[in-house]
């Protein structure tokens, strides 16, 4: 059994690979369908060789090798870059990596797995555009920005967010109105980086972490690397909490800040949305539920008879139906599909 998994692990290993170069001709594209469909566990082995791709250095910076790609290239139209679009909205599963609304290599220049994985997490690229001191973005259900800012911070804006850029001489500041972002802010003590949610301020000099806004849960600030101060605003003489690398800070409405130790491995999880995925941990049935609520307008619901049963997997945040499926043989249960709606049932 060990030589057969060794094998699947293998092939799955070599079309990630072919996958992410994105030069598959129409038959591999076929064949590449037929072996991913064919057994669970060639689909299990091919998320797990994307994993590995994933963690390669090279990831660490794609927002902003891909942007300034593309502010190179567009200088010599104009002095003010178009914004422009990357690449298509979230492909069925396997992933289609020909969609002819994919921009090229020729115009933009990515490295591997980097290319796969803007394809297959729907990201669409933009810029703040020069001489305008202040621009909102947004996200639709589904849909990952990611905006270079003109201090050479990145941005990476998930499903269905909102938010405000402002700039002036003094201070960088981000209003985000709801959702969650991936802020990976350039270094300059002279000019602090300020995002603002809710009553929530999060002041940074250089670092890389999120802050999500989420209806009635508390604010969630998790750092990644580097040191940011998490203060109330509507508590001026409190002194703000410090919050360092892989840690979580979760600000509940009306009670003290808490800040506890995040492991690595967890942090990988909470940021797997950047590449169109959601990984879950022995998490609740019922708020894995929740969690698909904000990446697709087909809603999963859960018989509160199992609501409390578990999952652990990592699935394609655009595929809800697939991730019902997918908990339902695993857990032995019974799914139930409808047009805007997929239950779980016993």
């Amino acid at each position: 059994m060990s030589r057969i998994n060794d094998e699947i692990d293998r092939v799955a290993a070599e079309w990630a690979a072919k996958v992410a170069g994105g030069s598959l001709t129409p038959d591999e594209q076929a064949n590449f369908a037929q072996w991913h469909a064919a057994d669970v566990r060639h689909r299990g082995a091919y998320v797990r060789a994307e994993l590995v791709l994933l963690r390669l250095d090279r990831l660490r910076a794609i927002g902003a090798d891909v942007l300034r790609a593309q502010s190179a290239e567009c200088s010599q139209f104009s002095e003010e870059p178009p914004v422009g679009e990357l690449c298509s909205s979230l492909p069925e599963n396997p992933p289609n990596v020909s969609s002819p609304r994919t921009w090229t290599r020729r115009r933009i220049v990515l490295g591997g797995s980097a290319a796969a994985s803007l394809a297959a997490a729907g990201i669409a690229g933009v810029m703040f555009r020069k001489g305008h001191p202040q621009e909102a973005f947004a996200t639709d259900i589904g849909e990952t920005r990611v905006i270079q800012l003109p201090d050479g911070s990145v941005v990476t804006l998930n499903t269905n967010s909102k938010m405000s850029v402002r700039f002036t001489e003094a201070e960088r500041k981000i209003n985000l109105e709801q959702g969650e972002a991936l802020f990976k802010v350039a270094k300059n003590r002279k000019r602090p980086f300020i995002v603002d949610a809710f009553d929530t301020e999060v002041r940074a000099v250089g670092t890389s972490f999120t802050v999500r806004l989420l209806p009635e849960r508390p604010i969630q600030v998790l750092v990644q690397e580097g040191v940011v101060e998490v203060k109330r605003r509507d508590a001026p003489g409190a002194k703000p909490v410090r919050a360092v690398a892989e840690t979580q800070t979760l600000v509940p409405l009306g009670a003290p800040i808490v800040v506890h130790a995040v492991p690595s491995p967890q942090i990988a999880r909470n940021l797997a949305w950047r590449f169109g995925r959601i990984a879950f941990e022995n998490e609740r049935l019922a708020d894995a539920a929740v969690e698909f609520g904000r990446y697709s307008n087909t809603r999963v619901v859960v018989d509160p008879a199992i609501a409390d049963r578990t999952i652990t997997g990592l699935f394609a945040s655009n595929d809800p139906v697939g991730f019902a499926k997918v908990a339902a043989s695993i857990l032995d249960l019974h799914v139930e599909v409808e047009p805007e709606e997929v239950r779980i049932v016993r």
